[in-house]
């Protein structure tokens, strides 16, 4: 008899870091997706007609 505390189930373990990975970008893409769904933002870009404050040069095409 060398059980200190009496027996009982032993230690199941923790879930592996992949798994929890794999659970952790489902959750955020999941919720990414809801949130598109309902606000639907605007992702078009505006044109880049001038950078750094500076209209683009007019090049000439051969």
């Amino acid at each position: 008899m060398n059980q200190k505390f009496g027996g009982g189930k032993p230690p199941t373990g923790t879930p592996s870091l992949a798994w929890s990975c794999v659970v952790v970008v489902t959750s955020l893409l999941a919720g990414a997706s809801i949130v598109h769904n309902v606000y639907k933002p605007d992702l078009t870009l505006p044109p880049a007609e001038k950078v750094d404050g500076h209209a683009p040069e007019k090049v000439e095409k051969l």
